[in-house]
């Protein structure tokens, strides 16, 4: 069962866009003669490749809690992820389009930041706890507001009409719509058979404790590997030392050390102050007083704070998390 793809491109015009009826890339149709697949290949197209959802396929959906998500922005940097739900979550709008909701997360927005970017889309629901069989999906997807959703199809199904009535965390915050290209079966050789537990979900929560937020220890690691390590400190390093010397009250004080040496002495202090060194290193007790030396021991208070300013300003323009840069400058600004 073969749709229209790509071409081979020895048939066809250097200007017209190479077709074929073959599924898949290019690459892969490469590597499968390179590698003697390409029979297999062949019959896995025919007999396993749709360009829609067939009625099993969708009963399959209905039944579903765990989907696979990838994704990648314009640059072509990729994203995976997963969506849970109850059974059904997903659901299929007839055989060439398919939804799944969007709750209330973490704010990052990854995979829709991508989707806006780049509308295709890979997708995988496996069976886990009954029929150990996957079910592959790709297409193009867009981000669907609820009452636009509404627009696209007067008669939507009753379970997506129940969610965007349903109120607080529970009601989807919007909705991404897929265009079936491609349906396929992932074989149930490898994939484990697991008993679900019972395990109480609470939907929408911010409880880190039961989100288990630092499963991953995170907060043990020092600012300076978190966010990038020695260029980040360097991008961090230049844009300050470019702010500092464009101030002209600041200038005279700050031309008195010469402009390498007052580079080497601002990324020496951002390292210690985001603890880029070992334990056996700590940051000196006044930070505030460390920061004048590493400027201009001759610098007064009233130019101290100006460059604190400037300091401040440039962590928040280069994105430092908030948290972060309000800790840092509460002990810049400890007068001891």
């Amino acid at each position: 069962m073969f749709r229209l793809f790509k071409a081979k491109p020895e048939k066809m015009h250097p200007s017209v866009a190479p077709l074929t009826l073959l599924p898949g890339s290019e690459g892969e149709h490469f590597l499968q003669g390179k590698y003697g697949t390409t029979q297999r290949a062949l019959r896995f197209y025919d007999k396993q490749v749709l360009n829609f959802l067939s009625p099993v396929m969708k009963e399959f959906i209905a039944r579903q809690e765990v989907l696979f998500i990838a994704t990648s922005d314009k640059h072509g940097e990729c994203d995976c992820s997963f969506r849970f739900g109850r059974p059904g979550f997903v659901r299929a709008l007839n055989d060439n389009y398919l939804v799944y909701p969007e709750y209330r997360g973490n704010g990052v927005l990854a995979s829709q930041g991508n989707i806006i970017e780049n509308p295709h889309i890979g997708m995988i629901f496996v069976d886990f706890f009954a029929s150990t069989v996957g079910l592959h999906v790709n297409g193009k997807a867009k981000i669907v507001e609820n009452e636009d959703l509404r627009d696209f199809r007067k008669n939507l199904p009753k379970g997506i009409m129940d969610e965007m009535k349903a109120e607080g965390k529970n009601r989807p915050e919007r909705w991404v719509m897929v265009e079936i290209e491609e349906a396929y079966i992932h074989c149930s050789k490898h994939i484990p058979l697991l008993k679900k537990a019972e395990k109480e979900i609470t939907w929408g929560t911010d409880d880190d404790s039961l989100k288990r937020s630092d499963f991953f220890a995170l907060d043990d690691i020092p600012l300076y590997r978190r966010i990038g390590g020695e260029p980040a400190v360097q991008a961090i390093t230049e844009a300050l030392t470019l702010r500092l010397l464009l101030d002209q009250r600041l200038r005279p004080i700050l031309d008195e050390i010469g402009l390498q040496t007052l580079l080497d002495k601002q990324r020496h202090f951002l390292k210690i102050a985001f603890g880029a060194f070992n334990t056996e290193n700590d940051p000196p007790e006044n930070l505030r007083e460390f920061y004048r030396q590493q400027s201009n021991p001759r610098m007064n208070d009233t130019l101290l704070d100006l460059a604190l300013v400037h300091l401040k300003e440039t962590l928040v323009d280069l994105d430092v998390p908030e948290h972060e840069v309000v800790e840092l400058m509460a002990n810049l600004e400890q007068k001891k």
